[in-house]
């Protein structure tokens, strides 16, 4: 009788679904957990690539989720990624560009999160001016609609010159990404008034697109009051600090 029991409970808790993970806040849950590489890390990082592809479609439903999302996996991706192994951090070109990472059963890169989904299939090293041609069906799949330039001021690659990591939601990303835009440009960004010069970090030189070329970095700049109004000043482009820095937390 016991048996006979214990197998219909079994049955039935096959009938059952399993609990859906809700992998946007594993995500932010993954960056606190790379700050302080605790035991979760790794357990994070299994369950990121064992994701059921569907469900994560269904969550990823907006460019607000995909956007929250991926910066979130990027970071911790980086973050912890580095800080096991600092020496891969030598060769950065090879460690962004290297499918190391797994998610929903597909090997990913740094360079794909960055570059595929976040600049929707964006070419590189092209300024921000050029898109492929033929993108894979995971890029497809799950990039964003629309390229937001924000994400430069939220993205971490390890560096010293690279943007403070936050953990990012979709309910509040646009406040949180307006926020991270003027930290980074009104702690990076300065202008000359008597010589006409505008400095600026350089990576809005290197995403130029992105931001609307020279008149949409003029528009950004004057909204955040870096410069004045009807001003037309010369870029300058800042050094980029590549040494390695993986404390840079907001939280």
């Amino acid at each position: 009788m016991r048996k006979y029991f214990l197998l219909i409970l079994l049955f039935s808790m096959q009938l059952v679904p399993a609990q859906e993970i809700d992998y946007i806040k594993m995500s932010q849950k993954f960056i606190e957990s790379a700050k302080f590489q605790d035991d979760s890390t790794a357990y994070f990082i299994e369950k990121f690539a064992t994701a059921d592809e569907n469900i994560l479609k269904k969550q990823l439903i907006n460019d607000n989720s995909k956007k929250a999302f991926f910066i979130n996996l990027y970071n911790g991706f980086t973050n912890n990624a580095l800080k096991k192994n600092p020496e891969k951090y030598k060769n950065r070109n090879k460690f962004f560009k290297s499918k190391q990472f797994v998610l929903a059963g597909h090997k990913i890169s740094l360079d794909i999160i960055e570059h595929g989904f976040l600049r929707r299939s964006s070419i590189k090293w092209s300024l921000g001016k050029m898109n492929k041609i033929f993108p894979s069906k995971l890029e497809k799949d799950f990039r964003v609609e629309k390229v937001d330039y924000r994400i430069h001021f939220s993205l971490n690659c390890g560096a010293k010159s690279c943007p403070m990591i936050a953990f990012y939601d979709p309910a509040k990303i646009d406040a949180q990404l307006d926020t991270a835009t003027k930290s980074y440009l009104t702690g990076d960004a300065s202008y000359d008034a008597t010589k006409n010069i505008l400095s600026l970090p350089v990576l809005m030189s290197w995403f130029r697109g992105d931001f609307g070329n020279k008149k949409g970095i003029l528009k950004i700049c004057e909204n955040l009051k870096i410069i004045p109004e009807n001003t037309n000043p010369k870029l300058k482009y800042n050094k980029y600090d590549w040494t390695l820095y993986l404390e840079n937390f907001k939280y």
